[in-house]
């Protein structure tokens, strides 16, 4: 073997096992998916409205859409295990501040914590998984580690609303710090290093050049609104629903259990979809999934026109909006950062950081058109989100071609 040979085959990537990137997110996604069922707990135990208790999921939205943009920069930089660790170890820290936070605003600086620590899983993980598996593979190991990984939401949603009806609401924080210390001890032992093309320099005018460029790629642009406004979907369905549950009559306990018809179609749909991308293609799954998307949102207006009120006409569609984000996440995510080259962190950094800002858009969207006191407003509010899908997917279409 020479010397050559050599050093490119101890540089290259090692592929990551899939079970431990499926914890790793699946725990990234627990900061989200426990604290929906206790908001209205949450509203109650302080004395504050429904608005402000959306702050809870906004506050940690921005914090994650921020810190994505740091963490994402800093793996191309420092690798991706070091700032994985640290980022893991302030979730943890976060989480335990919730679980005994005594007021509002101390639960509102936890929610910011748990963000900044959590935007680690989200910029770094994608990054990881094309490191290790390149475009194509990478959509087809992210369709699979997604599917799986569901396992967490569906458990965190059905616990979340059960443990704040029999615990409160702090036994949801606590599950945030366990969300945070299990996969930092996992990780720090078992988590190879996988980017061995590190940029040499990080400083601010490096930063800002990397960041620009990236955004100057048409296709990028594409992808990364595709994949957003479907996390903005899911997202802002997390904010107002629960309110709507609560007004036809579901009791907190069973919150959770509607809840999770949404990560059941999307375990659904990345199954599928790990299936379906080889032979259709990353662009067209992403048009396929923005069709499903607005069909099961449309739906969402039937039973006010009829009087009719079972959360079945809630969670129906929801699980259909969960399969067909299913279609579009995985392979427009790895369309996105194989556009980068070099910068997949920075460009997984900054396509999370965008599909955060969506879901602090989306939220703030349906305050803004009365969703809380309106529900089909709000479903509104949806229906844009999916039509950006749709749009954003065709347009890729003709810039890839």
């Amino acid at each position: 073997m020479s010397t050559k040979t050599l050093e490119t085959y101890l540089l290259a990537p090692q592929k990551v096992a899939i079970w431990l990137l499926v914890v790793t997110m699946g725990c990234g996604t627990v900061g989200v998916t426990v604290i929906s069922p206790a908001l209205s707990s949450v509203s109650e135990y302080f004395k504050v409205d429904r608005s402000s208790s959306q702050l809870l999921l906004t506050v940690y939205f921005v914090s994650v859409a921020f810190f994505q943009l740091i963490y994402g920069p800093l793996s191309d930089r420092f690798g991706r295990k070091l700032p994985l660790l640290c980022g893991l170890s302030i979730l943890a820290l976060g989480g335990l501040l919730g679980s005994v936070a005594e007021s509002f605003e101390t639960l509102i600086f936890a929610r910011v914590f748990q963000g900044m620590g959590a935007a680690s899983i989200y910029s770094i993980v994608r990054a990881i998984i094309y490191d290790s598996y390149g475009r194509d593979e990478g959509a087809t190991a992210l369709s699979t580690i997604t599917g799986i990984m569901m396992v967490a939401p569906i458990f965190s949603l059905a616990s979340g609303g059960v443990i704040t009806e029999f615990i409160g609401w702090k036994g949801a924080m606590f599950l945030i710090f366990l969300a945070g210390l299990i996969p930092l001890s996992l990780n720090s032992i078992l988590l190879p290093e996988t980017n061995f093309q590190q940029i040499q320099r990080l400083n601010f005018d490096s930063l800002v050049k990397n960041h620009l460029s990236i955004l100057a790629n048409p296709l990028f642009l594409c992808f990364m609104f595709a994949s957003s406004s479907c996390v903005g979907i899911w997202f802002t369905m997390l904010g107002f629903f629960p309110f709507e549950y609560k007004r036809i009559g579901v009791e907190s306990s069973e919150i959770g259990f509607w809840f999770i018809f949404g990560p059941l179609g999307f375990a659904i749909g990345n199954f599928l979809s790990r299936r379906l991308i080889q032979s259709l293609g990353i662009v067209k799954m992403s048009q396929i999934g923005g069709l499903i998307t607005l069909f099961a949102i449309i739906t969402l207006l039937i039973p006010s026109q009829l009087n009719w009120s079972h959360p079945i006409l809630i969670g129906g569609p929801c699980l259909f909006s969960g399969l067909a984000a299913g279609f579009v996440m995985a392979p427009s995510t790895m369309g996105a950062i194989a556009t980068a080259g070099n910068l997949g962190g920075c460009a997984s950094g900054i396509l999370g950081a965008t599909q955060m800002g969506f879901g602090v858009l989306g939220g703030s969207a349906v305050v803004f058109v009365g969703g809380y006191e309106t529900f089909e407003h709000g479903v509104f509010v949806l229906v844009g989100l999916a039509v950006l899908t749709i749009l954003s997917s065709t347009m890729a279409k003709f810039i890839s071609k």
